[in-house]
């Protein structure tokens, strides 16, 4: 994981939590069919975290 750059390494903490993990499926269950998933202020603040889709 040395050769990662911070966003990455970021991105693998998060994917290996659960809360996390929870947390984005249950946000995702309240958008069906979102093309982006991009949490509420209060989701962006605990998990420092947004996601956009990169296409």
């Amino acid at each position: 994981m040395q050769g990662y750059e911070p966003a990455e390494f970021a991105a693998e903490y998060l994917i290996r939590n659960d809360e996390f993990v929870a947390e984005c499926g249950q946000l995702s269950s309240h958008l069906p069919g979102a093309v982006e998933l991009v949490g509420p202020p209060d989701f962006i603040a605990r998990w420092g975290a947004r996601f956009q889709s990169h296409r």
